[in-house]
């Protein structure tokens, strides 16, 4: 990181008194600024004579044919009489400070506040050039100045400071950092509410202090690889620089504006990573003063949150950055969700995300019929890792799954390139730079198998198309010789390109080259940002580049094609829309991967759904009867619960839902546990008191209640109230009536009631 401000260490002795405050979280979080506050307050107070003679620094002499901008005095003397003693001025005092005199106090105040800001400016930038060469931010001087002498313009009264003319008006960037980082949380979580608002709270902590980050100098930032790249940083650094950090210091440029609301697209992917280094180091510091929910927050969610931002925000085609991203009803997520799932609200949030990843069979019945659900939504990170282990290491068996041998299409290909039996590359000719010998010859070679291979095509017209310097060839090396090549023409402008030549060799047509080169292609092209093919082919063609996903249905405008596209006789024009989003060369071991994945969950539900589940214990217990569905097992296998009425002098319904069952039920545990009785059953009994696991068959303790809340068990308020049951039934069996524990026992019990009918849920 840069070095710290020197405008920070400079308050001159020179400085005017000023009464306005700057905003509260500037003067809060930084010192220096409430220092310059300070200092300008206690020279509010100064004799109107002593401001005007502040002023007459940075004032120039209204004698039309004097060029003075400045009075000064070595003597010290500082009457109306006094004269400048600056070469070529020799006025008094009174002629740099007459056009103050029908000035307000108010207009003197706002005069003196300039000019303590041009001192301050002055040291600084002189303090900077003494810096050793290595050292010297030179952007940072150049804006320094520009700004220093813009605002000698406006020392006079009633002048009104702007920037605006030289440095841009803010926003510069639309959609702006606060705006993406809306989208993304949208486009990535905003199909659950819960993750949704986890999102919200992280994008605003990033956000907080993405705002309070100093930026980097440009020769210091390692994104500006390029003389390009850094001059756009520079242009964007030197904006920050006026419109974000200096009105922290220099109150006559105010307000400060918030770096997330006029940066945008170009900030993020240059500062991103800087940032992110910033931050992490930050959070390393400062975890010492956090409590344990805290670190979960910046140890968890943070990183996951970051590491789905850079990737998306160096992504192409990239939904974020669109203005008109379709909007969403915010307030309508956060309110929908059944938990609260918010970071700060609850501190069982672990427990609470543990419990969604295994969800209880009967959440499905909450389901709709035609709703999608993803891998990644349905099973916890552990369980993908195991689920890709086992898949992994199991054989392939291509046969049953393509009806092939040598398995999909392109696989044989991809493993000869993967051994270094092929290879392919880009080639081309060209009339700026020396061309190799060896890429001579193979544009020698390729000119003769697609003159081989396309006897309908001209010798000469193959030739000047192969050696053309607009054109280029990914060619198929075998043992350093071209076996295959696809010869095309890239219009960047257009968004498209344009397949010439495409063409293997007969004996190796079998292999899948053909489908292996055009998986290649697709790949180079989404790295330079084309993601269109358009190619004229004849109908010995036509199947083949069906296979390689072409139609004939062409979506590309006339406009961006027809003069610059060849046109052929006898052929039909073909159409290829790529998706950035794959990486094609790996296209088919993926989908294998992922039926290898359905497979083997499907055959572990199987599993599941043939497991032998145990007997209930809740009946010794007293209890007498208890909702079909409760039953393990018994919604796995379909059964879909009816409404039920309760045997009460009132009709209610018992909720079906799990989730706000689960939340009911978690107050009651916890108020239970916040009394002084409930501190004998918190824990399980230790195993070293003597008989009480000969006497006590089925132990139950309040931690234990809490885990099977946590995990979903509860899914009746009856099982519930069983095990709060047997908590009382155990203590009252195993100690003497009117023991401490027994009355403990005696008093949790009344508690247990009086919360459980308070919450409308005890009816027996």
């Amino acid at each position: 990181m840069s070095k710290s401000l020197k405008l920070e260490k400079s308050v001159p002795s020179t400085s005017s008194a000023s009464g306005v405050s700057l905003p509260d979280h500037f003067a809060e979080n930084d010192p220096i600024a409430q220092t310059i506050i300070d200092f300008k307050a206690s020279e509010c107070k100064l004799s109107r004579h002593e401001k005007l003679v502040k002023l007459s620094s940075k004032a120039s002499c209204q004698v039309s044919t004097c060029q003075c901008s400045g009075w000064q005095s070595r003597s010290g003397k500082s009457l109306m009489t006094s004269t400048c003693t600056k070469s070529g001025c020799k006025h008094p005092l009174s002629s740099h400070v007459s056009h103050f005199k029908s000035a307000t106090d108010e207009q003197l105040n706002s005069l003196l506040r300039l000019v303590f800001d041009l001192d301050n400016l002055s040291v600084t930038i002189n303090q900077e050039k003494e810096n050793a060469i290595s050292e010297r931010n030179y952007v940072q001087e150049d804006t320094y100045a520009a700004v220093y002498r813009e605002l000698r313009n406006f020392v006079y009264p009633g002048s009104s400071i702007t920037l605006d003319k030289v440095f841009g008006t803010p926003p510069f960037e639309d959609p702006n950092i606060v705006k993406t980082l809306m989208n993304f949380n949208m486009y990535k979580f905003g199909h659950e509410s819960s993750q949704l608002k986890i999102a919200l709270k992280v994008s605003k902590f990033v956000t907080k202090h993405y705002d309070l980050w100093k930026w980097i100098s440009p020769k210091e930032l390692p994104q500006c690889k390029t003389l390009q790249h850094r001059k756009n940083y520079e242009f964007y650094y030197q904006r920050y620089l006026v419109f974000c950090l200096l009105p922290k210091y220099l109150q006559s440029i105010a307000p400060s504006f918030k770096m997330s609301l006029i940066f945008g697209q170009d900030i993020l992917k240059y500062t991103l990573k800087a940032f992110r280094m910033h931050l992490t180091d930050w959070c390393h510091a400062s975890s010492s003063k956090w409590s344990n929910h805290q670190k979960h927050f910046y140890t968890s969610y943070l990183p996951k949150y970051m590491n789905l931002l850079e990737e998306e925000v160096h992504a192409v085609h990239s939904p974020i950055w669109d203005l008109h991203f379709k909007e969403f009803d915010l307030k309508k997520a956060l309110l929908t969700d059944p938990l609260d799932s918010g970071l700060d609200e609850t501190k069982g949030a672990e427990h609470r995300d543990c419990r969604k990843k295994d969800k209880h069979p009967k959440e499905g019945m909450k389901m709709k019929p035609n709703k999608k659900h993803s891998v990644e939504d349905a099973l916890s990170e552990d369980k993908i890792i195991d689920v890709l282990k086992n898949v992994q290491i199991r054989p392939i068996t291509y046969s049953k799954e393509y009806g092939l041998e040598t398995g999909p299409r392109g696989h044989q290909a991809r493993t000869e390139e993967d051994n270094g039996i092929i290879r392919c590359v880009i080639i081309g000719n060209s009339l700026e730079a020396r061309v190799e010998k060896s890429t001579m010859l193979w544009l020698m070679q390729l000119r003769n198998l697609f003159r081989t291979q396309l006897p309908g095509m001209p010798v000469r017209y193959i030739t000047r198309i192969v050696f053309d310097t607009k054109h280029k060839t990914l060619a198929l090396l075998k043992n350093g010789v071209p076996i295959g090549g696809i010869c095309f023409c890239p219009f960047v402008s257009q968004g498209f390109t344009e397949i010439v030549f495409c063409a293997v060799k007969v004996d190796q047509q079998e292999n899948g080259y053909g489908t292996h080169l055009m998986n290649h292609l697709k790949d180079y092209h989404i790295q330079h940002n084309i993601l269109n093919f358009l190619t004229y082919a004849d109908q010995l063609a036509i199947e083949y580049f069906k296979k390689q996903g072409f139609s004939q249905d062409v979506r590309a405008s006339n406009e961006t094609h027809q003069k610059y596209i060849k046109h052929y006789q006898g052929a039909i024009l073909m159409h290829c829309e790529l998706n950035p989003k794959i990486v094609y060369t790996q296209l088919t071991s993926v989908i294998r991967l992922q039926k290898e994945i359905v497979k083997n969950l499907v055959e572990e539900k199987k599993m599941k759904m043939e497991k032998h589940n145990p007997g209930l214990t809740c009946f010794l217990d007293g209890v007498r009867m208890i909702p079909i569905e409760s039953i393990p097992g018994v919604l796995d296998a379909g059964l879909t619960p009816s409404t039920r009425i309760t045997r009460n002098s009132r009709v209610k319904e018992e909720t079906t839902d799990i989730d706000v069952l689960t939340k009911q039920l978690k107050k009651v545990l916890q108020f239970i546990k916040s009394n002084e009785f409930s501190e004998p059953f918190l824990n399980p009994v230790d195993k070293d008191v003597p008989g009480y696991y000969d006497i006590i068959k089925y132990p139950m303790d309040l931690s234990t209640i809490g885990k099977r809340l946590a995990s979903g068990y509860y899914s009746s308020r009856k099982l519930f109230i069983a095990d709060m049951r047997r908590i009382v039934t155990n203590c009252k069996t195993f100690n003497p009536e009117h023991s401490y524990w027994a009355n403990c026992a005696v008093e949790l019990e009344k508690l247990f009631q009086i919360k459980m009918k308070e919450m409308e849920l005890w009816d027996n």
